[in-house]
């Protein structure tokens, strides 16, 4: 039970701290460790979640030797740790949700913190004019991409309840639709593609036929409508402006340059680049980064462990099975295309709501196996 505690303990703190830290304060401190000590109690707690923190000591050897590389290019040490804290909080946080003995706690934990930032980011906009006010102006935290995890969390925990609990399931569907409204507000086109990419994966997986249907459906009404898709990106989703687009060119250009520089281990922990003008360590694209920073070996070992979670999520029960996958793939692929795999509140989250998801689906199986015949 400590292990959930404290997880819980964790996710409801976030609410208190800051999207973008100037340096390491009480609250933030507070937060790493209870972050740690549920790792450490999942682990202590549960044998699933010492295997699954055996499956990612491949992350272990990545950083260790990008931290090496880094240390022969005579990167600065503080921004080495920077760098390599997103990756141990990932994985104490998965290893909490594993071990959680109370995984569904630690979702509507997640959820309530999501919707809770979701509806302050609407109260707080001075209008809902989209076309000149984005939530993200007047609540920069909504940007990290939680938003994403609590629809998804929402829709599982939907599934998870009986359907004699009509006022609970409402409830799930009510949060959803707030957190929708809320990715919406936020006019980031990161996350607007996730969000459809996530549900057209899972309709797809529930329902193939259906799924491929609607997919066709929306690319002719696409194509029928092209000129008024186009005049509404232009006026909400800045369409017509190149400018971040061209910005986020020349970083991932700058990472494949340093990248071919060093093509086998990267440039190490704590390198930085020079980016118009400005010394940067992370660019706004996960796999650029990746490449930059720990070359084709590091990035071949950080991809190792997701192998078996894959698995492991497809073997979920076909009720659950659709939901995990198009929140799978939107989350992924915001975390991708955005800077929020260097968020250090978010990835614990994402990692605790991964490991108690496959908590609940490995439960579940078990319980069907134990089941009479």
């Amino acid at each position: 039970m400590f292990c959930s505690l404290f997880a819980a303990a964790a996710v409801l703190l976030t609410l208190a701290l800051p999207t973008f830290p100037d340096g390491l304060s009480p609250a933030i401190l507070l937060f790493l460790g209870l972050v740690g000590l549920a790792g450490l109690a999942g682990a202590l707690r549960s044998r699933p979640a010492r295997v699954q923190l055996v499956l990612f000591l491949p992350w272990l050897a990545a950083l260790l030797v990008a931290l090496f590389v880094g240390l022969l290019r005579g990167t600065p040490m503080v921004q080495a740790l920077e760098d390599a804290l997103p990756y141990v909080l990932f994985v104490l946080g998965i290893t909490a949700g594993r071990g959680a003995s109370a995984p569904r706690m630690l979702l509507a934990a997640i959820l309530a913190v999501a919707a809770i930032d979701g509806f302050v980011s609407l109260w707080r906009m001075p209008s809902f004019d989209l076309s000149v006010v984005r939530s993200t102006y007047t609540s920069h935290k909504v940007i990290a991409g939680h938003l994403l995890v609590g629809i998804t969390l929402a829709a599982v925990l939907r599934l998870l309840t009986p359907p004699s609990q009509r006022l609970v399931r409402g409830l799930f569907v009510g949060l959803a639709g707030l957190l929708v409204l809320a990715v919406i507000a936020t006019v980031s086109r990161g996350m607007l593609l996730g969000l459809s990419v996530g549900l057209v994966a899972a309709l797809y997986v529930r329902r193939p036929v259906r799924g491929l249907s609607l997919s066709l459906f929306g690319l002719l009404t696409l194509a029928v409508f092209a000129g008024t898709f186009w005049d509404l990106g232009t006026q909400y989703l800045r369409l017509g402006s190149s400018a971040t687009v061209d910005g986020r060119v020349r970083e991932i250009t700058q990472c494949l340059e340093v990248f071919l520089d060093a093509p086998a281990f990267g440039a190490g922990l704590g390198h930085e680049i020079l980016v118009d003008g400005f010394y940067v360590s992370y660019v706004h694209n996960m796999v650029a980064y990746h490449l930059w920073k720990f070359g084709m070996f590091g990035s071949v070992l950080l991809s190792i462990p997701f192998v078996p979670l894959v698995r492991e999520a497809l073997r979920a029960p076909p009720l659950l099975r659709p939901t995990i996958v198009g929140g799978a793939l939107s989350i992924g692929l915001y975390l991708v295309t955005a800077a929020s795999y260097k968020s250090y509140f978010l990835v614990p989250m994402v990692g605790m709501a991964v490991g108690a998801i496959l908590a609940i689906v490995a439960r579940t199986s078990e319980a069907k196996q134990a089941a009479p015949r």
